[in-house]
């Protein structure tokens, strides 16, 4: 049944599912990809900084054997050469593990794509399942391990085999040579086999980041079925969409009728069209269009303005012009300022005592 299971997965995977199986840390993901890079940070390390370390110890050794004669066995002078030891050490050895601290979250935040994912810290009981570790034990995935590993077994061999072979032919296995040559050598010793292992384990690190990849997605593959259903759940049907669209429109039109009451005047058609302006001096930068209708919806803004005695202006085509540019809770559009301000003072100036109940009005309302 599994293989039909798998066989019947042809479909490539939705971007929720993508998502969802991020969100519980499955990534393609290679642990060799963190040691290639903790690698390469300690190589640029070194290179960089290799010399003027080597100087540092080797004048911290050199003062240990030159002060030798003077060293008290108190404890004072025991935890001064101490002291003098580890910060010696911590300068020499920090910065490149620091380095390689950074280049591993580097390297992890490459495959994860830098996500948090809580859910991998949570137990999962399917790994105490006897049937479920032996099929990992002796699945493909124990036989991929097996041949990763062989990898890393054989880049070891290899390091080890070019390092005897640059190492042989030193001088200082056939002729005298001067103290200060063993450290370059053993300097030179270690950037080779470090830079040889680095190399191997970038191509070991890609070769199982592609399998990783690989196997990641056919576990991410859908059926037609699976897909289909998750289609189904996004779709809305048309008559719902109309629903939804018919009561937003209700609630915007609700909203903006509430508003009428507070307006400065209504720009009627007069009877096809009203528009319901706004203009509160020092907070405003222009007129808003708080209300806007045609029809049906036009005759109640009218209503409401009758009601609360707000000022209407018959235009139509301000009217129209508003109607079809302007939009509710927006600024009128800027080539109608100058006809907007001709209209706002024309009833400024007779209904002045419209606009001082306004002013309070709009106090009570805003408080």
């Amino acid at each position: 049944m599994a293989d039909v299971d798998k066989s019947s997965k042809t479909e490539p995977p939705t971007e929720k599912r993508l998502n969802e199986a991020r969100s519980r840390g499955q990534f393609a993901k290679a642990p060799e990809i963190g040691v290639a890079f903790t690698l390469a940070a300690g190589v640029v390390v070194i290179l960089a900084f290799g010399v003027q370390k080597a100087e540092t110890l080797g004048f911290f050794t050199r003062s240990i054997f030159e002060n030798i004669d003077t060293f008290k066995a108190t404890q004072e002078g025991i935890v001064s050469a101490f002291t003098t030891s580890y910060y010696a050490l911590v300068s020499i050895v920090f910065p490149m593990l620091l380095c390689c601290f950074v280049a591993a979250l580097i390297a992890e935040g490459l495959q994860t794509g830098f996500r948090l994912t809580p859910k991998v810290l949570e137990p999962k009981m399917d790994k105490l399942n006897p049937v479920t570790g032996a099929k990992r034990i002796f699945g493909t995935q124990a036989l991929t391990t097996f041949g990763i590993d062989f990898l890393k077994f054989f880049a070891i061999g290899t390091v080890v085999v070019l390092s005897l072979g640059y190492i042989t032919n030193d001088p200082i296995f056939f002729a005298p040579v001067p103290i200060k040559h063993v450290g370059v050598f053993i300097y030179k010793l270690f950037v080779i086999m470090l830079l040889i292992l680095t190399v191997l384990m970038v191509i070991i690190a890609v070769i199982n980041f592609l399998l990783q990849k690989r196997k990641h997605n056919k576990e991410m593959m859908m059926t037609k079925e699976e897909v289909k259903e998750e289609r189904r759940s996004r779709e809305v049907s048309p008559e719902v969409k109309t629903t939804q669209r018919k009561k937003a429109l209700e609630f915007a039109g609700r909203q903006s009728l509430d508003d009428v009451p507070t307006a400065d005047v209504v720009v009627t058609n007069p009877t096809h069209f009203a528009v319901a302006l706004k203009y509160e001096r020092g907070t405003d930068l222009a007129p808003i269009v708080v209300a806007k209708g045609e029809q049906l919806f036009a005759r109640r803004i009218k209503m409401i303005a009758k009601e609360y005695e707000v000022p209407m202006v018959e235009n139509k085509p301000v009217a129209q012009s508003l109607y079809r540019l302007g939009r509710v809770g927006s600024p009128i559009p800027l080539e109608m300022y100058n006809v907007i301000a001709e209209i706002l003072a024309f009833v400024y100036r007779t209904h002045a005592y419209y606009f001082h109940r306004l002013k309070a009005r709009r106090l009570v309302s805003n408080g």
